[in-house]
């Protein structure tokens, strides 16, 4: 406030040079000594508060500890096919047919896996345009259910034979 300018005020108080507000003022930002019994002196609390304090922390770290993210193993390849780069995107050609709605598309992979659906520029028919539901379509291959082999079929005889699903 040592630097203050004549001709800036905040308030009628301060226009008027209020003895007790310019008092205030200077004493605004005074740093107290605040020692460790005025703190506790104001604290009150009893054996109930505690425990109600302590319960709810140790169900919310029982909570927060029992919610793992399952671990899930990358498992290298034994023999690696040649044409899948870790990291390197392939596109394969296909089509998108679900009722009426067709659509010529170029799929990407990631090691195998499709992650997007893109219209097919050669195509004379749609030009490389797609459709809302054949682009969401990459998510209707993401089951977690679908069996990704081969089954073993135990005929009546006891011989085990190869089949589909």
């Amino acid at each position: 406030m040592e630097k203050q300018l004549d001709n800036i005020w905040i308030g009628q108080k301060d226009l008027t040079r209020d003895e007790e507000f310019m008092k205030s003022t200077n004493q605004e930002f005074a740093e107290e000594q605040v020692t460790y019994a005025d703190m506790t002196s104001n604290l009150s609390g009893n054996r109930r508060d505690f425990l109600k304090f302590l319960g709810f922390g140790l169900g919310a770290a029982t909570v927060a500890a029992g919610c793992d993210i399952p671990v899930k193993r990358a498992i290298p390849y034994v023999i690696k096919p040649d044409q899948i780069v870790p990291g390197v995107a392939n596109y394969y050609a296909s089509t998108f047919v679900n009722g009426g709605d067709y659509c010529p598309v170029l799929v990407k992979t990631r090691e195998g896996r499709p992650i997007k659906i893109e219209g097919n520029d050669l195509s004379t028919i749609t030009g490389g345009g797609t459709s809302a539901r054949a682009q969401a379509s990459v998510l209707s291959l993401y089951d977690t259910n679908r069996f990704t082999g081969r089954r073993l079929k135990m005929a009546q005889d006891g011989k085990i034979h190869l089949g589909q699903k």
